[in-house]
């Protein structure tokens, strides 16, 4: 019998019958050893492999983040940002409000110390509000400012006044101008009409 009888017969119903296969694979059996090489010297063994790790890997993360990320990551968090008790909020509480009290009280201080620059320099008080900064220093500087600018306004507006419609007295017969505490009554509202 020849090589090709031999494999002419495995090929057929009789050669695929399971004592014949049974007995082929007894000669050649499949041990970890074969395994292991077929691994390593083959790259569909190898790719195999990988996704058969991958598989697991998969599955056993899956699983890890179900039994202990959530524990994990809520512990992290108490951790960063510890729960307050009901004392520490009394207290961040309370410090919230001094601190409101005294910006409440610097604010009507520097309110009071605006008012008094604005009194003396004859500034008008409406507009105090607007002159309060965030400090002393600011409060004054603004008030200063406002004193420059409403000064040249009202400097402006005087010449403006003057230059236009200002009155002229009237003159004496000869051309001179005439004097207004000369005048009477009457001649003052005729000069002025005209």
């Amino acid at each position: 019998m020849t090589f090709e009888n031999v494999k002419e017969f495995l090929e057929s119903e009789a050669g695929k019958a399971s004592e014949v296969t049974a007995y082929l694979q007894g000669l050649n059996p499949l041990t970890v050893a074969r395994v292991q090489e077929y691994i390593d010297k083959t790259p569909e063994g190898k790719s195999w492999v990988d996704s058969v790790r991958d598989k697991h890997l998969q599955k056993g993360l899956e699983t890890w983040k179900t039994n202990n990320l959530e524990s994990l990551l809520n512990d992290e968090i108490k951790k960063r940002f510890p729960q307050k008790d009901e004392k520490e909020l009394e207290v961040e509480k309370l410090r919230a409000e001094i601190e409101k009290m005294k910006h409440e009280k610097q604010r009507e201080s520097l309110t009071n110390k605006a008012i008094k620059i604005a009194t003396e320099k004859s500034l008008p008080i409406e507009l105090v509000d607007f002159f309060i900064g965030a400090d002393e220093q600011t409060t004054v500087s603004n008030v200063k400012v406002f004193e420059d600018t409403f000064s040249q306004y009202v400097q402006k507006t005087v010449e403006q006044r003057l230059k236009g419609d200002g009155y002229v007295p009237p003159k004496d017969n000869d051309g001179k101008q005439g004097n207004l505490e000369s005048l009477s009554m009457e001649e003052y509202i005729k000069a002025r009409s005209k």
